[in-house]
């Protein structure tokens, strides 16, 4: 059967109007996370953790609604991705933000040194200890410790953490008298303890006794809008501790930094920006002086040119759009109709998005079980 004209025309003001209601929805959506993070930036110690991502915004809320318990905390995400930070922060929004802030990378401590940091030892407890010493556990208490790369501590000091974590007690090496530490726990892991769980490479106690409440970082390709922020950001630093306050990035160097996977997270970011500042020639940052691997990676990936600024903001609209309406599917339980009043979108137009973002509404269904 044939469309009239009449019909083509109202299916257009359907459409239409349906994607006036997608961009009002996502305008408002915007507008209610810029307020959000603003009124939790200006209430709340964050300044350290740069971004305005929603799953940042979302990090930033969760981050001050936990601040004040004495709960255990479980920060896991890739390597610099910025888990001290967040560690610090909730150290910082705490009651304990007076007392001490202790960092352990447990990484970095020889196996047959961990205990004695942790705990202290006696005098005489082995060769070499000449004098009593105290523990990070002993130093922090009242304040927070933070236990970084927890997942490369070793079984058997797990066993002894699982002490302090459910007893608050310890002992030092070389000694049975029993010390106590009101130290808060915050723990971090690059890998997953989940599986290492599960394979058996770390205690299923202590997992639990870590993980009271969990944060999951995302990794920076998963924030790309963040990128420039964070790249101005690290740039403004470099430039005042070089004296070199002119610096700009090239255009050609920001679409670099939308395509390029950033394997080292922020911290990778921030090297490169340190890199660049510190062999630019002249007060524009070019590609080639960023560091080799990066720009010959990008090279490698995209041979024909990198998206434009434009193209870089669609994405990040796209990106947004998406994740706005797997949500509404989400608080729907897979209930397309329901979700399209959600977002304030004709039933059509929300299914032409979800093909278009190839989102699957029924594995948000909840079976029967």
């Amino acid at each position: 059967m044939n469309m009239s004209k009449t019909d083509s025309n109202l299916g257009q003001v359907i459409y239409n109007n349906g994607q006036m209601n997608l961009d009002k929805t996502l305008r408002k959506s915007l507008k209610n996370k810029d307020s959000l993070e603003s009124e939790l930036r200006n209430n709340y110690h964050l300044d350290s953790i740069i971004g305005h991502h929603p799953k940042i915004v979302n990090i930033l809320k969760f981050i001050c609604q936990i601040a004040k318990t004495q709960a255990t905390v479980l920060i896991q995400g890739e390597t610099g991705t910025g888990k001290e930070l967040v560690a610090r922060a909730l150290h910082e929004n705490s009651d304990r933000k007076d007392q001490a802030f202790v960092p352990v990378n447990c990484a970095a401590i020889p196996e047959n040194l961990m205990e004695s940091e942790l705990f202290g030892h006696q005098r005489g407890a082995f060769t070499g200890a000449v004098q009593n010493k105290k523990g990070w556990f002993e130093i922090a208490n009242e304040g927070t410790i933070f236990l970084d790369e927890v997942n490369e501590m070793p079984s058997s000091l797990q066993i002894k953490l699982l002490r302090v974590l459910q007893s608050k007690e310890y002992h030092r090496l070389g000694s049975t008298e029993i010390q106590k530490s009101n130290a808060r726990v915050i723990a971090a892991s690059s890998g997953n303890l989940k599986d290492m769980v599960a394979n058996g490479s770390f205690r299923k106690e202590a997992f639990f006794r870590l993980s009271v409440i969990e944060i999951d970082l995302p990794s920076l390709r998963e924030r790309k809008s963040d990128i420039t922020t964070l790249a101005e950001y690290f740039l403004d630093h470099f430039s005042k501790q070089y004296d070199r306050k002119m610096l700009k990035f090239s255009k050609g160097v920001l679409t670099v930094f939308q395509t390029y996977d950033f394997p080292g997270n922020i911290r990778e970011l921030e090297h490169a920006i340190h890199h660049a500042v510190i062999v630019a020639e002249n007060d524009l940052i070019q590609i080639n002086q960023l560091p080799k691997s990066m720009h010959i990676e990008t090279n490698r990936e995209t041979p024909k040119g990198v998206s434009t600024f434009k193209q870089a903001k669609q994405n990040a609209v796209e990106s947004f759009e998406k994740e706005y309406i797997i949500d509404c599917l989400k608080i729907s339980m897979g209930n397309i109709t329901q979700a399209a009043k959600y977002a304030g979108l004709h039933v059509t137009n929300l299914h032409s998005k979800i093909k278009k973002y190839n989102i699957n509404p029924y594995s948000f269904k909840v079976m029967p079980g």
